[in-house]
């Protein structure tokens, strides 16, 4: 599901968002939001897949917050092969169905000749 962080669309399950969210309310302070840790720190496309995570500039952060990002920009690439893979096993399936069910007919009409080659030669 696309959600914002950083003025950023960015791809996360729900548990994913959850944890964000148990990530900045632990670092919330009177004059600090967690929110805070995670600006300008990752770059994401137009899918909201995370493509780029850089140590912010002229600020601190936590090591929480860079594993957080890493393990979530892993986990959407992990996501995207997955989904790759299914459809290119589904595609080769229905080919390999295809290509199963041309050849029981080309079997069925080469039956069909050899018994017509019988029939004929036996006259």
């Amino acid at each position: 599901m696309r959600r914002i962080i950083d003025n950023k669309r960015i791809d996360l399950t729900n548990d994913e968002f959850d944890l964000y969210q148990d990530i900045c309310r632990s670092y919330d302070r009177p004059n600090f939001q967690g929110e805070e840790l995670f600006k300008n720190h990752f770059e994401t496309n137009e899918h909201g897949t995370i493509i780029f995570v850089r140590p912010p500039q002229n600020r601190t952060t936590t090591l929480e917050v860079f594993t957080f990002l890493i393990s979530i920009m892993v986990n959407q690439h992990l996501r995207i092969s997955q989904e790759q893979n299914v459809a290119m096993i589904k595609e080769a399936s229905d080919q390999i169905k295809s290509l199963i069910k041309n050849t029981e007919k080309l079997q069925e009409e080469v039956k069909e000749a050899v018994e017509k080659l019988a029939k004929s030669s036996s006259k």
